[in-house]
């Protein structure tokens, strides 16, 4: 086992690096596609090019459909399926993937790392109060803690309220409350009811971190919702 939680599988695409539980699975992870069978595939489904002895057939790892070399030589990381070298993708899965990918090395570590927010919640004692926000290390929850952690992990935090999973999650929007404050309120799926959350952004300096993180989470929910969308229509 390459490290704590994860396990190392090789698939017909290549290695990838899973968790070992479902529990830790990142909701942003995509499902490795069935490959079109070979039988199935007579001619490259973006040029019609005839394959022969020469021109052999390759799979795209993100959409698993038929293509020539030249229509499927791209190779890229795709962390969303968890690969650990760069794999073969079609032309449109590597538009698609350099975004994601855009996503994974920027605004995914963003979130992880956190903000500094007034929350604003009636399910609060008070109303509001003042957190830390952070996603958790495997995607799935946002923590609200009632200081910033430190980085060695040595001082004990408390929470400001439960974690909210990322999946309960059915929208976001990011709110301008007098130029230049900003907030974001967070719609999310409780047991059988619909609340929200507010988060405003402090006049600190931690302001630029935190309106950084908003849009990550805007982007998160975006991907999130149109991974969702993809799942349902097929």
């Amino acid at each position: 086992m390459a490290n704590s939680g994860k396990k190392l599988v090789r698939s017909k695409s290549g290695l990838r690096m899973v968790s070992v539980e479902d529990k830790d699975t990142s909701p942003f992870q995509l499902e490795e596609p069935p490959w079109i069978p070979d039988n199935q595939c007579i001619s490259c489904q973006n040029c019609n090019a005839k394959y022969d002895i020469v021109k052999r057939r390759h799979h795209c790892r993100r959409c698993g459909r038929c293509y020539c070399g030249t229509c499927c030589s791209t190779k890229l990381p795709l962390p969303r399926m968890n690969f650990v070298d760069p794999v073969r993708l079609c032309a449109e899965c590597v538009s698609a993937t350099r975004k994601e990918n855009e996503f994974y090395e920027k605004h995914l570590k963003t979130l992880i790392n956190g903000g500094s927010f007034t929350m604003q919640s009636s399910s609060l004692e008070n109303g509001s109060a003042y957190t830390y926000c952070q996603l958790s290390p495997n995607h799935r929850n946002l923590i609200f803690n009632t200081e910033k952690p430190d980085k060695e992990n040595n001082r004990v935090t408390q929470w400001v309220c439960d974690p909210m999973s990322l999946i309960s999650i059915e929208g976001v929007q990011i709110q301008t409350i007098g130029d230049p404050n900003q907030a974001i309120t967070i719609r999310y799926k409780y047991i059988d009811e619909l609340r929200e959350v507010t988060m405003m952004v402090p006049e600190d300096n931690t302001r630029k971190q935190s309106m950084t993180w908003i849009i990550a989470m805007q982007k998160a929910v975006k991907m999130l919702h149109s991974s969702q969308s993809n799942t349902n229509n097929t």
